[in-house]
């Protein structure tokens, strides 16, 4: 698989989020590539609590890895720590009216 370009815009996701239909994840993205991830998210109603999940494989949570990344801040890029990257927000209290997230790599 040939590496993602910076620029690269890597999930998108455009429909409100209820709390039925959460948790929400992205597909497992390789991280092959880039370095860094700037992640813009906007969330209305309701508690949103965005996280990012690390594999090594592509297939399967690693807890290990996934500690050493923190939440998530819209328009903050972080550094990719794993081979493999997911984005989940976990929706509570209430269903969202707005959930709009855009993650795009960097070099």
């Amino acid at each position: 698989m040939a590496p993602t370009p910076p620029g690269y815009r890597l999930w998108e996701y455009f429909t409100p989020l209820t709390v039925a239909n959460s948790p929400l994840t992205s597909p497992w993205i390789d991280c092959s590539g880039f370095s860094q991830v700037v992640p813009g998210f906007k969330f209305t109603t309701g508690t949103s609590t965005p996280a990012i999940e690390a594999s090594v494989d592509g297939s399967t949570v690693d807890s290990d890895l996934t500690t050493l990344y923190t939440a998530p801040t819209s328009g903050t890029a972080f550094s990719v720590v794993s081979p493999w990257i997911r984005f989940k927000v976990t929706q509570t209290v209430a269903d969202a009216t707005v959930t709009k997230i855009v993650l795009t790599s960097r070099q």
